[in-house]
């Protein structure tokens, strides 16, 4: 398999880290050995970092460095493809995700490519882009397959993957897509409370890293908004609030808005179903950062389902 590193990630990484702790480039090169250009050109993205370097970084840094070089790892044809791919889980865009398919498909189509790529991995991510239009169907049936599909996706890398037993395995970033995926399939048939349990254990493993990148951000903040949805469903508005309290502030830490419309919104709900009268500042705020990313057709529909199904009518919207 083809292996590449996203050094610019893995840099940015190194350097939040580094000045966290109040180190200065000259000071990690005078108290752990490393010369000063080495750890400009890591902290650039320039060079991929050697094992010795890493080792004694690692040291200074109380950091397992290597872990985050790893956790950076990435086939740069498969990565280029999932800031389509959120797109497409946040509006629905059929027609998108069928132009993503076959993208997939006719860049992996050639020999010299595929052996670039590990094909467990793209069989993946094909199976999880195929998942997306099921998850949305009205047909039982669709999604009962897709789940299926999806667990064997995940038997691929993790031969003896059983879903019962989901916290006994070690996942990748990809794995851990495809865990939450089939989280919400278990949602979709009813059993929000076992599809909150996979959600809570994929949180707790991925966000007490001690560092993270902008798709490992993005999966962080897609599990609070599942996870609010799934209180919703459950009718514990409470909860609700408090959870999309916590993504809304993960969100603004990290800024970013992925997702941070749809906190917002669930909040809302929350607080007009438990008469907060702070409900318009929260639903408000989510139409406003809709308008502000350029999604009207995701506007247009959030502002006709508040209405139709609430009875709540936003000026800003129309």
């Amino acid at each position: 398999m083809f292996v590449s590193y996203n050094l610019e990630d893995f840099g940015n990484e190194l350097r939040k880290i580094r000045r966290s702790l109040g180190f200065s480039q000259s000071y990690v090169q005078r108290t752990v050995g490393v010369n000063i250009d080495t750890i400009r050109k890591i902290e650039g993205g320039l060079v991929v970092p050697r094992y010795d370097t890493l080792e004694l970084l690692s040291a200074a840094y109380k950091q397992d460095l290597l872990e985050l070089l790893k956790n950076c790892r990435s086939n740069r044809f498969i990565m280029e493809y999932y800031d389509e791919l959120d797109y497409i889980i946040t509006c629905y865009d059929k027609v998108a995700a069928a132009r993503l398919k076959k993208k997939l498909q006719d860049n992996f189509s050639q020999d010299i490519q595929i052996s670039m790529v590990n094909p467990n991995e793209l069989t993946q991510f094909i199976e999880f882009v195929e998942a997306i239009d099921a998850y949305f169907s009205s047909f039982t049936l669709d999604r009962e397959y897709s789940k299926n599909d999806l667990v064997k996706a995940l038997r691929l890398t993790i031969p003896d993957f059983d879903l019962k037993n989901f916290k006994d395995y070690n996942y990748s970033y990809m794995e851990f897509r495809i865990l939450l995926f089939i989280s919400l399939f278990i949602a979709k048939e009813g059993n929000y409370i076992l599809s909150n349990r996979v959600q809570y254990y994929i949180l707790k493993k991925i966000i007490d890293k001690k560092y993270t990148t902008k798709y490992i951000d993005f999966l962080i903040i897609n599990i609070y908004f599942n996870i609010a949805y799934n209180y919703h469903m459950l009718d514990k508005h409470a909860q609700v609030i408090e959870t999309a309290d916590d993504g809304i502030a993960y969100c603004l830490e990290h800024r970013t808005y992925h997702a941070l419309f749809s906190l917002y919104y669930r909040k809302g709900i929350a607080q007009f179903n438990l008469e907060d009268e702070n409900y318009l500042d929260s639903i408000t705020t989510a139409f406003y950062i809709l308008k502000a990313i350029r999604i009207p057709k995701l506007l247009e529909q959030y502002v006709k389902i508040t209405e139709d199904k609430y009875g709540i009518l936003i000026p800003l919207a129309k």
